[in-house]
């Protein structure tokens, strides 16, 4: 409120000021006198501009005739005929009564406005210059004038101000003087009200002497379209001020001393102070009924004072906000003591208490109310029903979830558990609410582990507020898969943790199974294979075909051993992952296969590759990958035939593909063939060519796991006799501070 008095609502202030100002009606000073630029003096004198002449003849006129001050409201900027100018010029110094108006012209390119006066020739026997500088208010209307204007870095002095302080009697009090600010116009009227003569009546002599002795006349363009025309509170809608008979009423203000001038900052605050004040005594003291009254009155009060200020004490007091400021204060005052919605919130208050302590559910809502206080209160009541179910959702999640969870608050405290997190702690007979989440867990003795008392950690101090997890195997047997996430409320404060024990004992088992199976292969499988071996070729006289055969059969159960063993690696062993140059890695595989290519005078080609091609992965197992590609094209190729290798970088919608393609010129696949390829153990055989086929298709489903494992895609393309080509995509690794 007092932020709105002090920077008042100018719109409803301006419509309050104008209607005072409208009836504010006093006297016009009869000593001022226009002489009228008019319609009449244009047909005489003929069209605008005049010769400098008439304006000499003019100012002589006036002169002879006696008038006290001249104030000549017309600009002569741009130097005319040079006998004109300097006629003019001396009329208007032997007058010495004459003022003359500047104007202030834009500079242009941010330059500070220009004074803009008359010709030397005419301006220098002027009695004063001055600016004839218009304000206008926020709606375009004329309230107000400045008494200095700033122009560049010095103030100049408006053309009616200087008029006013040299005329003014001897001891008068000057309203202008250390005033830096603006003064509100005290209008006495319509243009009307001044004396008028039309300007050829008084060249010609018409114009009694009379009228013009010891008058301040001004002279000035009045008639329409000729010269700007300015709205005032004072002017009907369709009714304009000219320029001469705008200087005329600021040069009555300032004589009749009435310039009204506007309340400054601190007593509009404490204007606004006082009747809030008032009213808020009045709310204390009063009965509610009355409430109304007081504010109707207050407000009255503020209009009232404001008038009596500005009719009285030339202050314009703006009232408008105080008004509204006091109208808002007793609106919400009124809203506060609606003393029968405290009293239903209150009970409803009282019956969400009673459901965050689990004593039931309260009364739903009635289904109809006639009154807004009433359905609020329903509406509240229906809110707290549906909040109890959310609790209820809520909990009963929690303690349906299969796995042991905790749910803690932030030191590490538990808050509430489910079914399964209390079977878990049961036999350590531990009390879970209130414990701590570091006893819990080392209660359970898990092995190679001991948790902290501050466990788990803050999660200011991490990089993530979600911890990896933590396999935990217990004494009996038994293994979990630890799972901590920072929870926070919803104020983004933290609230605490949420603890996951997930039983992964039968997944640990199942692991532990698969490792000796492996085991099993490497070295239960291989060993007997590599000692027929052995023997084949120290054992003398052994037929060459038998020999042969039992080392190929020998042979064959080496490679489905190391084939199934680098598969089962492939899908489960994590890799470690670091970037690695593609281009370099396939110019390694293009040398293992290089012998077998030899032998079947096939020729590798390789294309692309000049710039480094940087992916993320494990270095053995993508080698391997493209040595199983090569090998396989090196096989499934005729002899004399060339296989290429082309290395490139794609873009896709998930970011650039190092790509390598791999393309031979053997029988190829049909279609059904190509969507098999990489399944386990699969074989294709080929009648008729001139190779021979001894895998164990375990080469292509080796490859697929390969590259899935590092986040890419291969991909099969062939048909029937025109050779085959897989493409195997890797994400681009683009090295960087980023990365």
């Amino acid at each position: 409120m007092v932020a709105f008095a002090v920077m008042p609502p100018k719109r409803l202030d301006n419509v309050l000021y104008d209607i005072l100002a409208r009836a504010n009606g006093r006297p016009a000073d009869p000593s001022i006198l226009i002489v009228d630029i008019d319609d009449r003096s244009l047909a005489q004198l003929g069209a605008w501009p005049w010769s400098r002449d008439i304006h000499a003849r003019m100012v002589d006129r006036l002169t002879e005739a006696g008038a006290r001050t001249i104030v000549y409201d017309v600009l002569f900027s741009e130097a005319g005929d040079p006998a004109q100018d300097q006629a003019l010029g001396e009329a208007i110094k032997r007058s010495g009564r004459v003022y003359l108006p500047q104007f202030l012209a834009d500079a242009g390119a941010g330059a500070p406005p220009r004074v803009v006066g008359s010709v030397p020739a005419i301006a220098q026997g002027a009695a004063g210059v001055g600016l004839a500088h218009v304000r206008f208010d926020d709606d375009g209307v004329v309230r107000r004038m400045a008494p200095f204007e700033i122009s560049g870095v010095s103030l100049s002095p408006d053309l009616v101000t200087v008029v006013h302080r040299a005329t003014r009697p001897v001891g008068a009090r000057d309203v202008t003087r250390g005033f830096d600010e603006t003064l509100l116009i005290p209008f006495a009227g319509p243009p009307s009200i001044y004396r008028h003569v039309s300007f050829s009546s008084v060249l010609a002599g018409e114009a009694p002497p009379s009228l013009i002795a010891g008058h301040t006349v001004f002279v000035g363009l009045t008639a329409p379209g000729l010269g700007p025309a300015f709205p005032t509170p004072v002017t009907p809608d369709a009714a304009s001020m000219t320029g001469v008979q705008l200087q005329a009423s600021i040069l009555d203000g300032l004589r009749s001393g009435l310039m009204v001038k506007p309340a400054g900052p601190w007593s509009r605050a404490a204007f606004t102070l006082t009747l809030l004040w008032l009213l808020m005594v009045g709310f204390l003291v009063l009965p509610p009924r009355a409430n109304l009254a007081l504010t109707i009155g207050l407000c009255l009060v503020g209009l009232a004072y404001s008038a009596a200020m500005f009719w009285l004490g030339q202050i314009w007091l703006s009232p408008i906000a105080t008004v509204l400021g006091l109208q808002i204060i007793a609106l919400l005052w009124g809203w506060g003591q609606l003393g029968r919605v405290n009293d239903l919130l209150s009970r409803e208050l009282a019956r969400v208490r009673g459901i965050v302590r689990g004593r039931g559910r309260g009364t739903a809502p009635a289904d109809f109310e006639s009154d807004v206080v009433s359905r609020q209160a329903s509406n509240l009541g229906e809110a707290i029903t549906r909040m109890d179910d959310l609790r209820r959702f809520s909990a009963d999640a929690l303690f349906s979830l299969p796995d042991a969870t905790l749910v803690a608050d932030a030191h590490g405290r538990v808050i509430a558990a489910n079914a399964a997190a209390q079977a878990l702690f049961k036999p350590s007979q531990i009390q879970l609410t209130g414990s701590s989440l570091a006893d819990l867990i080392n209660a359970l003795e898990p092995l190679g582990h001991r948790f902290e008392l501050d466990w788990p950690p803050n999660p200011h101090h991490l990089a993530t507020e979600r911890h990896e997890p933590i396999d935990l195997h217990l004494p009996d047997g038994r293994a979990f898969q630890l799972q901590t996430v920072f929870r926070r409320d919803e104020t983004d404060a933290p609230a605490g943790w949420i603890v996951r024990l997930a039983d992964i004992s039968i997944l640990t088992a199942a692991m532990r199974q698969r490792e000796q199976a492996l085991q099993l292969l490497t070295h239960d499988m291989r060993s007997p294979q590599t000692s027929i071996l052995a023997l084949l070729a120290t054992t003398p006289g052994v037929p060459t075909e038998l020999s042969d055969r039992i080392a190929a059969y020998a042979k064959r159960t080496l490679a489905l051993a190391d084939g199934f063993v680098q598969l089962a690696r492939a899908e489960v062993t994590p890799v470690h992952l670091e970037p690695v140059d593609l281009a370099d890695i396939a110019v390694e595989a293009i040398d293992e296969v290089w012998p077998q290519s030899l032998q079947r005078k096939i020729r590798i080609e390789q294309v692309g590759g000049d710039t480094p091609l940087t992916v993320l992965g494990d270095r053995g197992v993508l080698a391997r990958t493209l040595v199983n590609l090569l090998g396989n094209a090196v096989k499934y190729s005729p002899e004399g035939s060339t296989i290429t290798v082309s290395l490139s970088e794609q873009p896709s919608a998930s970011g650039p593909t190092a790509n390598v393609a791999i393309a031979d010129q053997g029988p190829g696949f049909s279609r059904e063939e190509a969507t098999t390829a990489f399944r386990p153990f699969q074989r294709f055989e080929r009648p008729g060519h001139d190779f021979a086929v001894n895998g164990v298709g375990l080469g292509l489903a080796f490859v697929q796991a390969a590259v899935t494992r590092h986040g890419g895609e291969v991909s099969c393309r062939s048909a029937p006799g025109v050779g085959a080509e897989f493409t195997v995509r890797l994400p681009r690794h683009t090295v960087g501070p980023a990365n």
